[in-house]
């Protein structure tokens, strides 16, 4: 059976327009009362990496959290909100969002992820031992809300990557290390975590999404879609072909693709693809070029073409932010300035992911420059 995936135009975060939006994408794909029956403990979990105002283009915007919880409650369901930020609390970010305002006047709680559980019964295919936050194995109903930004190791962090946050902040410092220098290992854990969650809704913010040097440094850009699917992985492969990328681009998507999931088929519903292709979209620099070598010649390629973080020191406000993030401490600030040890990094880019200013970039390998300043001249 196909899996349906509605496409919606939606242009700007005026309330009326984002209800009508929203309920107009969720009816394509069958209507609210296929997915929250009354009494149903509905947990809606949005992307709340990091404390910035919503025209920053970080977190799901605070109307389309709005349209949500009203969806929910007009239904009967009791709704809560929660997530694991990059870095502070779910409350505090949900503040800086514009969400937490949304939330209170609505009378749904803020939680925060700080309760780890190993599903019961259910185990991932490459990691055994995940932990998700009690909260949401708790709910009746999960109700994904992504935003569609750039992601420097994954490409791009869409419905699937950002279940990540369903782990408590701890343990996902944990699981960066586990993957390592390793983009399709962490891919791994990101389906592993989708599959022990699997949400019942997923709704797209990409009403205004992030472009560049995502997640949290990019650049604003004017989509105009709210896209809607019971299976994020679906919506993610859908977000590739509106971008007229390959679908196994997206690591998660190629790690799934792999294993068979996302294989029965996709129904556009809405929108036609044709219609409303994103023609312009720029992405971030990725690079992983080890070609499975020996260890004694793969350490010498990764410092040569891989790409790494870099430092704009003049945008660095040295708020340490990036050294206390950095799982395997390879950043360091002292009377010399911010430094980062090649040595021990092993490229999660946690450090560009949650700066607040943007002094931490994709940088290519010097090989991969001067390959590509030859290439221009």
């Amino acid at each position: 059976m196909k899996t349906s995936i509605s496409i919606v135009k939606c242009q700007t975060y005026e309330p009326k327009e984002v209800q009508r939006a929203l309920r107009l994408s969720i009816d394509l794909i069958g209507g609210i009362d296929s997915f929250i029956k009354r009494g149903d403990r509905v947990l809606l979990k949005p992307n709340l990496l990091y404390g910035k105002g919503p025209e920053k283009a970080v977190t799901t915007h605070p109307a389309i959290v709005r349209g949500m919880i009203e969806m929910v409650k007009e239904q009967g369901g009791v709704p809560v909100l929660g997530d694991s930020p990059g870095m502070g609390h779910a409350v505090s970010v949900a503040h800086k969002a514009g969400i937490k305002e949304v939330a209170d006047a609505l009378g749904c709680p803020i939680v925060e992820f700080n309760r780890p559980a190993l599903p019961s019964g259910r185990k991932g295919n490459f990691f055994k031992n995940i932990e998700i936050d009690q909260t949401v194995l708790e709910a009746d109903v999960v109700i994904n809300l992504p935003k569609w930004k750039t992601h420097a190791q994954m490409l791009l962090t869409l419905g699937v990557k950002n279940l990540f946050g369903c782990i408590p902040g701890p343990r996902k410092a944990m699981w960066h290390l586990k993957a390592g220098r390793d983009p399709l290992v962490f891919a791994k854990i990101l389906v592993d975590v989708y599959q022990l969650i699997r949400p019942t809704l997923t709704i797209l913010d990409g009403v205004v999404g992030m472009e560049g040097n995502g997640p949290n440094s990019g650049d604003p850009i004017s989509l105009g879609l709210v896209l809607a699917s019971p299976d994020p992985l679906s919506l993610d492969q859908v977000v590739c072909d509106l971008l007229g990328i390959s679908r196994k681009s997206l690591w998660t998507n190629r790690v799934a693709l792999e294993q068979g999931l996302g294989m029965e088929g996709l129904e556009v519903k809405g929108e036609t693809l044709e219609d409303v292709k994103i023609q312009r979209f720029k992405l971030p620099r990725l690079s992983r070029v080890d070609w499975y070598l020996p260890g004694f010649l793969k350490k010498g390629l990764l410092n040569a073409l891989q790409a790494k973080p870099g430092i704009a020191r003049e945008k660095c406000t040295h708020c340490h932010q990036c050294v206390k993030i950095c799982p395997p401490q390879a950043l360091q600030d002292d009377s010399k300035g911010l430094r980062l040890d090649d040595r021990q990094c092993i490229r999660c880019f946690c450090c560009q992911e949650i700066c607040p200013e943007g002094a931490i970039f994709i940088q290519p390998g010097w090989v991969t420059r001067v390959i590509g300043k030859r290439t221009k001249e």
